[in-house]
């Protein structure tokens, strides 16, 4: 060192920082170790409290329960009476009829066991472990994740339904199939359930998990004689339905399992069932006559939507155009019965590789990493044979990746020869995970960045006036809240002062059906942009939906009369360019364009060129996007998020830049996939820096007579 501070040799690298990075680093490492006691519950997960009680002559004296289990009555007399015996002894009912301790005690035991699933899992479930053997079943920390998730909607009375984007071999098959499996043995014994994998023997080594842990079964646990084991035995003739039997062929209960594949589909359907386990959905077949969605609604169909139901659907997470992606994505965005959970490669504990380096310490070792890693945050290069950047492995630092996982990624990445196959077996974020073929247009990091600074609009609703269409469409403008309203408002119109130049509407022409490309109307706020503020511009309200052409005309149209009169902007490629790419119902933008330009006077239109000033050619409204200023916008949009030019509010923009790719040197969307949104806001940028005058107060001045067309243009 050369000041007591700065490292020597590592520019802008502090000892304070190190040890910053070390002392986090203990913290994650001792989050993934996930080092709890399940039998006694300290420190066990829980989506309630845990209550330390004291019980000198219970199996387990000293336990932390989950409060629900406080309500018990049984409990709560042993708690009053300061010990099993005392309560025994208290009651002469119970001590007449020869209640015994033990009794007692295997009743508080399953009482435990029915609210404390990790307490479950440990003393009555073994698996088998990936050095061999079976040990019992203790939640890991991606695990303990995905329980948490499920025990608040259990204990919110709500379906437990899940989509689980994961990392690769962590136990997300094995603690979903056990969770079904507990809330069949403690909470309903009705409750039946579909396995569906995508080949049939995938289905049946989950099958088999489920028929190790019965053969190691606590008797007590089971509420069977001591010494009685349990089974899978067949339901009738069927060969893929199970029930769950003693050791003398009896059923303890009304539980049904039932097995089948995405292969072999009419093997699971009409059944009765409360639950369903869909494993790797991702790599499900799909054809005409196998589809996913169509065996998943099968399945789901006959399940009630009620408390205790169940059903997770989960995969390795493979491209942004199937089924798996578009489930996934309607969950994130509140549009499924479905709660999201993602599980990426950190949270994983196998995926670590401790750090030493033989001439040195341990100590020493992790130090040199941490220097490492906070000398190249900010390089975009490849470090020595690693194929990724020092930029990329401080970002998974960020997301919250321990020293150990970043150094087990780092030889990970060797195996793989592209960054997408990568992304795919070990996910670092939801984006991430849904890698596609082609280029990504925006750098996924700072996407990611962006996609964390979303949030949900300040209110939903739509704007209505004195008519629905002509000029009345403009006339007495107000919005209306409805939960299921096609506009999204972050911020409302500030009237408090006139400032001209300040608002911003782009409209993307989309189609009338559902399955068209959507419309999409953007506004954007360009207040911050006055040089006393010296900020950026931000999106404060959408609408992304299928309409009419002509009603979204109006639509957008009182949309930026309410915004103050806002500049009325209009992509017209879809009439001026044959784009076999895109379904919009017909070249709606020339039919949009009339309506509009015939009633709001502040429309955008662009110059033609020297040429079109001396033959006089009629005015072109609307942004013409084409081959030339299409990579204009594009590329603009590229400096414009690298430099963070703009606040982007909504989770659809972010979702659409995420999957965005160059493919043969084109800008384009993936198959199946949408960038509506997305040019609706590259317009926007480009018009709000490269088009649009500063924005600035608009001084009061005597009113005088005078002439304004209003119309604005500007050459591209």
């Amino acid at each position: 060192m050369t000041d007591g501070k700065t490292v020597k040799g590592m520019t802008g690298v502090t000892e304070e920082e190190i040890d910053a990075i070390l002392e986090e680093n203990a913290r994650r490492k001792a989050l993934l170790a996930a080092d709890y006691a399940p039998v006694s519950g300290e420190g066990s997960p829980c989506s309630s409290t845990r209550t330390r009680i004291e019980i000198p002559d219970c199996s387990i004296p000293v336990q932390w329960v989950p409060e629900p289990m406080l309500g018990s009555a049984l409990l709560g007399k042993v708690l009053e009476a300061g010990s099993i015996t005392a309560f025994i002894q208290s009651d002469p009912e119970m001590c007449g009829a020869g209640l015994t301790v033990e009794e007692v005690d295997a009743e508080l035991l399953r009482l435990r066991c029915r609210h404390d699933f990790p307490f479950w899992a440990f003393v009555c479930i073994r698996i088998r472990s990936k050095l061999g053997g079976m040990i019992p079943f203790k939640l890991n920390c991606a695990q303990q994740i995905l329980f948490l998730a499920c025990e608040n909607l259990r204990l919110a009375g709500v379906p437990i339904n899940i989509i689980l984007v994961k990392a690769r071999q962590w136990g997300g098959s094995t603690f979903s199939i056990f969770y079904q499996l507990w809330i069949a043995m403690e909470w309903d014994e009705y409750h039946s359930f579909a396995i569906a994998a995508h080949v049939q023997s995938a289905a049946e080594t989950i099958l088999q998990m489920l028929k190790d842990a019965l053969a190691s079964y606590p008797s007590w646990a089971a509420d069977q004689p001591h010494g009685m084991t349990l089974t899978l035995g067949h339901l009738g003739e069927s060969g893929n339905a199970y029930v769950i039997k003693n050791s003398r062929g009896e059923r303890i209960s009304r539980t049904e399992i039932y097995i089948g594949s995405a292969e072999r589909p009419e093997t699971l359907r009409s059944k009765n069932v409360s639950g369903a386990h869909y494993s790797e959905v991702g790599v499900w077949p799909n054809t005409p006559a196998k589809r996913p969605e169509d065996l998943i609604a099968d399945i789901s169909g006959g399940i009630l939507h009620a408390h205790l139901s169940m059903q997770v659907m989960e995969s390795t997470a493979k491209q942004t155009d199937d089924f798996f992606h578009e489930a996934f994505v309607d969950a994130k965005s509140g549009r499924s019965s479905y709660t999201p959970v993602f599980i990426p490669w950190f949270r994983i504990p196998f995926d670590t590789i401790p750090i030493r380096n033989p001439k040195k310490s341990n100590a020493e070792s992790e130090r040199d990493f941490a220097r490492w890693l906070l000398e190249f945050r900010n390089d975009d290069r490849c470090q020595d044979k690693w194929k990724d950047s020092g930029k990329h492995y401080w970002w998974l630092w960020t997301l919250g990746a321990t020293l150990e996982g970043i150094n087990w990624y780092r030889f990970k990445r060797l195996e793989y020869t592209s960054y997408t196959q990568m992304a795919n077996e070990a996910p670092s974020t939801e984006v991430e995970a849904f890698q596609t073929a082609g280029n990504h247009v925006f750098d996924p990091f700072e996407v990611e960045a962006m996609s964390r600074r979303t949030r949900p609009p300040a209110m939903v609703g739509d704007l209505v006036s004195a008519g629905r269409t002509k000029a009345a469409a403009l006339r007495n403008i107000r919005f209306v809240p409805r939960p299921s309203g096609n506009l999204a408002v972050w911020e409302e119109p500030d009237t408090s002062v006139e400032i001209s130049n300040r608002y911003l509407v782009v409209v993307d022409v989309g189609g009338p059906n559902p399955t068209s490309d959507w419309s999409s109307v953007r506004v954007i706020d360009r207040l911050l942009m006055m040089p006393e503020y010296m900020g950026v511009p931000g999106v404060v309200a959408e609408m992304r939906y299928h309409t009419d052409h002509d009603l979204l005309a109006y639509d957008a149209m009182r949309l930026a009369k309410w915004y103050n009169n806002a500049l009325l902007v209009i992509e017209s490629n879809t009439l001026e360019t044959k784009d076999s790419e895109r379904d919009t119902g017909g070249d709606g933008s020339q039919y949009v364009l009339d309506i509009v330009s015939s009633l709001y006077s502040n429309l955008y239109a662009r110059e033609g060129g020297p040429d079109a000033i001396v033959e006089k050619t009629p005015v072109k409204w609307g942004f013409h996007t084409n081959t030339r200023t299409k990579p204009l916008i594009i590329d603009h949009m590229i400096e414009c998020v690298r430099e963070g030019l703009w606040d982007e509010p909504s989770a659809y923009c972010t979702a659409e830049m995420s999957v965005y790719v160059n493919m043969d040197g084109k800008f384009t969307a993936p198959p199946k996939k949408h960038d509506d949104v997305l040019m609706a806001t590259a317009i926007g940028l480009w018009i709000c820096y490269k088009s649009m005058p500063i924005p600035k107060k608009v001084e009061k001045r005597p009113r005088r007579r005078h002439s304004f067309s209003g119309n604005a243009t500007a050459k591209i």
